[in-house]
């Protein structure tokens, strides 16, 4: 990212599920860094409160927009429940 022209980066939580706590710490500080490059970050992050309270703080900081049940999905609608009719589609 350092060296890359490329002005932003984009990934899914996926990413993280096979890095250990410190690595995923230590990500998240490098994503820190890079914005002072002009560069953006965009990343679907779960369970933020499982890492670093450093971690926590730069996630809360940084963030643009966050999803959540009850209410918080995006547009309303939860991808992990079924409609029971067509008109709930």
């Amino acid at each position: 990212m350092y060296l890359s022209y490329l002005p932003v980066i984009a990934h899914d939580s996926l990413l993280f599920k096979n890095v250990d706590d410190e690595g995923v710490n230590g990500i998240i500080r490098i994503y820190d860094d890079v914005k002072n490059l002009g560069k953006q970050i965009f990343i679907a992050f779960d369970k933020q409160c499982s890492y670093s309270q450093e971690t926590y703080e730069i996630l809360q900081d940084s963030c643009v927009l966050q999803l959540d049940g009850d209410g918080h999905e995006l547009y309303d609608k939860s991808w992990n429940r079924e409609a029971t009719n067509e008109t709930q589609l």
